[in-house]
């Protein structure tokens, strides 16, 4: 099984990405704890910072040149940013509602956490799904014998110490919202 830190979505619905997006303009949101329990757990937390979009529709003239050359497509996920969506996000041991973009305080957990589930939507736009934690700091880069090897016990070293997260620190996490 490929473990990691990464705040991974089905592909379907979430591309994380570099790209700035438009300016967070609230303060960071700190999810709520459940119980004290869950509370004893936390051993940190990442700072993802969430956006909603939707796929950006491209120019007829567009279309033509990259059915022409298709080598005159630009990489990745051509999107348009929505802003304002309200997200929720819940678990066994916290919850969370904010809207998009947002710095959102994701706690790490000693021992691992219970699934995620999100939903956002606009009232024309939503997306619902779930996710499940990682071990905090796994990574499979490489495919060769060694990196496997490497792999394994850096595995096998982070197991040991039981923490677990939902993402990697201050990437952009971009939600896919579809009509409802």
């Amino acid at each position: 099984m490929r473990l990691s830190t990464l705040l991974i979505f089905p592909l379907a619905f979430i591309v994380t990405a570099c790209t700035q997006g438009v300016p967070v303009k609230q303060p960071p949101i700190t999810v709520s704890l459940k119980n004290n329990t869950a509370a004893d757990r936390v051993v940190g937390y990442t700072k993802p910072v969430i956006r909603t979009f939707v796929p950006a529709e491209t120019s007829q003239e567009l279309q033509n040149q990259y059915e022409s050359n298709p080598n005159s497509r630009p990489g990745g996920v051509q999107r348009t940013e929505i802003t304002g969506a309200t997200c929720t996000i819940d678990t066994a041991e916290f919850s969370a509602q904010f809207q998009t973009p947002a710095i959102v305080h994701l706690p790490k957990f000693h021992g691992k956490p219970s699934q995620l589930r999100m939903t956002c939507k606009t009232p024309e736009l939503s997306t619902r799904y779930t996710h499940d934690p990682t071990l905090d700091g796994v990574v499979v880069v490489e495919t060769s014998v060694a990196g496997l090897i490497a792999a394994a016990v850096m595995t096998g070293i982070l197991a040991s110490k039981d923490n677990w997260s939902y993402s990697t620190g201050e990437s952009n996490v971009w939600i896919d919202l579809a009509e409802k």
